[in-house]
């Protein structure tokens, strides 16, 4: 082992409401020098120095009606170039020189509702950088360390499938395990489809994964969100208390003044008054097909199960609470200095096309974020770590990420420009 010579299950989760002043999140991770006192939400620890990682605060002046209207008619008009195609769309801008400005466009609902800025829908990957922020506070704090391994804090898995025992980590936070993506294959997106309301655990995934023998050595990289259920399963016995991933990711979220966000149990399907429902159209059935999976266009997903996103892929979240979290570096401004500078300059290039650094996408020029997808919504959210510009997006259908990446260069173009592709 590789940590303090402390219990891990009673190792603690900082948790702290995010501020645009991180002497306001600093405090809050202040209780008197006793790390087990209190509710489990605030912390000091071996090996936490003090100093939290910081960048530019975000501007929340409300935009002036000029600015804001240029943005909504740009939206609206990239919305509309979808041919329908996009239901709706829901964006958070938070600019360094005009100020926030929150617009919905379309429709939450076909032929139904109209978008509403104050409605949910599902952030898909972005999930990721929840879970990543929950365990690089670990590190962060001492009670975790990149290099402890499966075998150290798994070691059912590790003796059931030796293969990955060494894995650290680092390396599944980075996307460097040689462990497989299962939530884009050929062989798993289908048996969503086939049951679409199946609950999934993610020892039954885990399990579909590593059975099927075809890993990569440690060290290789490659997007997989089967390194973020591992990581889950890691945290519940990394907490004090232990407790399910969804309550310790979604009290992350509570305690950081999000009150519209959460990873749900596995067997909730539902999402939170008032909300968007989620389609495939055409763009999202030649995505699906891509990976072997039928879905017929138009079909309307909102009560299918996100249980198999887990704690890579099945959080909700509003816009506004989406906008807050980037704005501080997506649970970045909750790490030390060194974990959050690490999480950001230690990068790979994936296959996919991206760099990656711990739990985050690293654009350029200062643009830092993440985004997501699950069947019926896309999403992404950026922050601008020179600036402390803003950009976050939701659409309600599983193939519009183009939407939300024309909206974006209609403000900020070489973020739109670093994204083209993903």
């Amino acid at each position: 082992m590789k940590t303090p010579t402390r219990s891990r299950n009673r190792a603690l989760l900082c948790i702290t409401a995010l501020a645009a002043s991180v002497s306001l999140v600093a405090a809050s991770c202040s209780n008197d020098g006793d790390p087990a006192a209190g509710d489990g939400t605030s912390t000091s620890a071996p090996g936490d120095e003090g100093a939290l990682w910081s960048g530019p605060a975000p501007n929340t002046d409300e935009m002036s009606p000029e600015d804001a209207q240029r943005i909504d008619e740009g939206a609206q008009q990239v919305l509309a170039q979808s041919g329908g195609a996009t239901p709706g769309a829901w964006v958070g801008i938070w600019d360094a020189d005009t100020g926030k400005h929150i617009g919905a466009y379309g429709n939450a609902v076909i032929d139904g509702a109209e978008a509403k800025s104050d409605q949910s829908g599902r952030i898909g990957s972005v999930t990721k950088t929840f879970t990543a922020t929950a365990m690089l506070q670990q590190v962060s704090e001492g009670w975790a360390s990149f290099d402890d391994t499966v075998e150290d804090l798994l070691p059912d898995l590790a003796k059931k499938y030796p293969d990955v025992a060494s894995v650290t980590v680092e390396q599944l936070v980075g996307m460097t395990s040689g462990i497989p993506d299962y939530a884009n294959s050929d062989w798993f997106l289908p048996q969503v489809v086939a049951d679409p309301t199946k609950v999934w655990t993610a020892d039954e995934i885990i399990d579909q994964v590593l059975s099927r023998g075809d890993l990569s050595a440690p060290g290789t990289a490659g997007y997989s969100t089967t390194n973020y259920l591992i990581l889950g399963e890691m945290l519940q016995g990394l907490v004090q208390g232990g407790g399910d991933i969804g309550s310790i990711i979604t009290s992350l979220a509570d305690n950081a003044g999000l009150t519209r966000t959460a990873l749900p149990q596995p067997d909730d399907a539902e999402l939170p008054d008032p909300y968007s429902n989620g389609y495939v159209t055409e763009p999202g059935v030649e995505e699906l097909a891509a990976a072997g999976a039928t879905v017929a266009a138009g079909t309307d997903v909102t009560d299918w199960s996100p249980s198999w996103g887990g704690a890579g892929g099945a959080m909700y979240a509003n816009i506004e609470d989406l906008g807050q979290w980037a704005g501080g570096g997506l649970g970045t401004s909750l790490l030390s200095k060194d974990t959050g500078d690490k999480r950001i300059s230690d990068t790979k290039s994936l296959p996919e096309g991206t760099d990656y650094g711990l739990g985050i996408e690293v654009w350029g020029d200062g643009w830092i974020g993440h985004t997501g997808q699950i069947i019926g919504w896309e999403s992404m959210a950026a922050y601008n770590t020179d600036t402390g510009d803003v950009f976050v997006a939701i659409v309600n259908e599983t193939g519009s990420l183009a939407v939300a990446v024309g909206i974006a260069d209609q403000v900020y173009p070489e973020l739109a420009e670093r994204m083209a592709g993903l």
